[in-house]
C-alpha cells in the first residue's frame, strides 16, 4: 500500500512538472509568434546607388517581399563601413558589408570606435580581391621590398582617408616597414582620392602607383597605360588575415591583365548583416529563401558566381544570428 501510494505521489509530482514544461515552452512560442507578428519593416543598406551592392541588395530585397509578403522591406545606399554601424543603431535591420569590417566592429577597432553589440550574421555571398598595388611601368622597382630597400620616391594613390582601401593601404606598406610619411619623406606623395580620379591623375602622369580594389575606372586605365602587379609574399597575406580578419585571394595567372603569373592578394568577404532584434523566424526565412534560389547572388558577376550555401556560414567574421544558424543545421550544412 505503502509503495502504490508513493507511486502516485511521484507520478503526480512528474505530471506537475511535465505540465510547467510544456506551459513554459508554449510561452516561449507564444512570445516569439507575438515578436515576429509585430514586426512589420526591413531596411536594408547596400552601398552607392547604381553600384554592385545597392542592385544585390535589391534583389534580396525582393526574395524577402515573396517569403514575407506581410512586411515592407525598401533598400538604401549605403557603404561597407558604415552599415555594420546603421544596423546597430537600429536605422537598418540589414546591411552588407565586409567580414575584416564585422570583426572590426564587434571589437571596436580601427575604424570603428565603439563595440558594435547588436551585429549577427545571415551570410556571406562572395569575396572581392582587395589591396592590389599597381605601378606605371616604367617605375623602376619590381617589388614593394625593393620599394622600401631603395626609398624610392613613389607617388602614391590610394581611396579617401578611412575608407577601407586607405586603411588597407596602410596595412600593406607597414609590413614592409613603409609609412605614408616616409614616402612624402622620400620626395614621394600620398594622394587620397576617388577611383576615376586615381584613374586620371595616373593617365595624365601626375601619379605613379594605385593601392585598392580592381574597379571599372583602373580597368579602362590599364587599356591605355601599361601597369604592373607588385605581388605581396604570401607569408605577408597570411599575417593580414590573422590580424585584421581579410580573406587569402589566390589570384591565377590571367585573371588580370596584370596577372602575369600566380600569386596571392587579400579579400573581404562580402557579408550580410542583421541586426539581433529581428526575430528568429523572420531570419530563417530570410536564409532559407537565400539558399534556395543562389543565382539571384551569382548573377552578380565574377565576385559572387561561386556562393555556394553549404559554406555561406562560413568566414564571417563574427557570429552568426540564431536564425540563420537553425537554418544551417536544419539543411544540414552545420553540424
Amino acid at each position: 500500500m505503502k509503495k502504490s501510494v508513493k507511486t502516485g505521489r511521484l507520478l503526480f509530482n512528474i505530471s506537475i512538472v511535465l505540465l510547467i514544461l510544456v506551459t513554459f515552452a508554449i510561452g516561449i512560442s507564444q512570445a516569439e509568434t507575438t515578436k515576429t507578428s509585430e514586426f512589420k519593416e526591413l531596411v536594408f543598406a547596400g552601398g552607392p546607388a547604381g553600384g554592385v551592392w545597392y542592385g544585390l541588395a535589391g534583389s534580396i530585397a525582393e526574395l524577402i517581399k515573396d517569403e514575407f509578403p506581410e512586411l515592407l522591406v525598401s533598400v538604401m545606399p549605403g557603404g561597407g563601413i558604415g552599415n555594420p554601424t546603421l544596423v546597430e543603431k537600429g536605422k537598418t535591420q540589414l546591411g552588407l558589408s565586409l567580414a575584416f569590417l564585422y570583426r572590426a566592429a564587434s571589437e571596436g577597432a580601427e575604424p570603428y570606435e565603439n563595440v558594435h553589440k547588436n551585429l549577427r550574421a545571415i551570410a556571406t555571398v562572395g569575396s572581392s580581391d582587395q589591396g592590389f598595388f599597381l605601378v606605371r611601368e616604367g617605375v623602376p622597382i619590381k617589388s614593394i621590398k625593393e620599394l622600401a630597400e631603395k626609398k624610392y620616391p613613389l607617388r602614391l594613390i590610394t581611396t579617401p582617408k578611412g575608407s577601407t582601401g586607405a586603411i588597407a593601404s596602410a596595412r600593406i606598406l607597414e609590413k614592409y616597414g613603409i609609412t605614408f610619411d616616409d614616402l612624402k619623406s622620400w620626395g614621394g606623395s600620398v594622394t587620397f582620392t576617388s577611383y576615376t580620379d586615381a584613374a586620371s591623375l595616373i593617365a595624365d602622369g601626375h601619379a605613379d602607383a594605385n593601392i585598392s580594389p580592381i574597379v571599372p575606372a583602373l580597368v579602362e586605365l590599364m587599356l591605355r597605360v601599361p601597369m604592373k602587379w607588385l605581388p605581396m609574399e604570401e607569408k605577408i597575406i597570411d599575417q593580414l588575415v590573422e590580424q585584421y580578419g581579410y580573406s587569402k585571394n589566390f589570384i591565377p595567372k590571367g585573371k588580370y591583365s596584370f596577372a602575369i603569373e600566380d600569386g596571392w592578394t587579400i579579400g573581404g568577404a562580402n557579408v550580410i548583416l542583421v541586426s539581433i532584434e529581428v526575430p528568429e523566424e523572420i531570419v530563417y526565412g530570410i536564409t532559407k529563401t537565400l539558399c534556395e534560389h543562389p543565382k539571384v547572388v551569382r548573377d552578380w558577376g565574377y565576385w559572387y558566381a561561386d556562393f555556394d550555401p553549404k559554406i555561406a556560414w562560413k568566414d564571417l567574421g563574427g557570429p552568426l544570428h540564431p536564425g540563420a544558424e537553425r537554418y544551417y543545421r536544419d539543411a544540414g550544412y552545420m553540424k
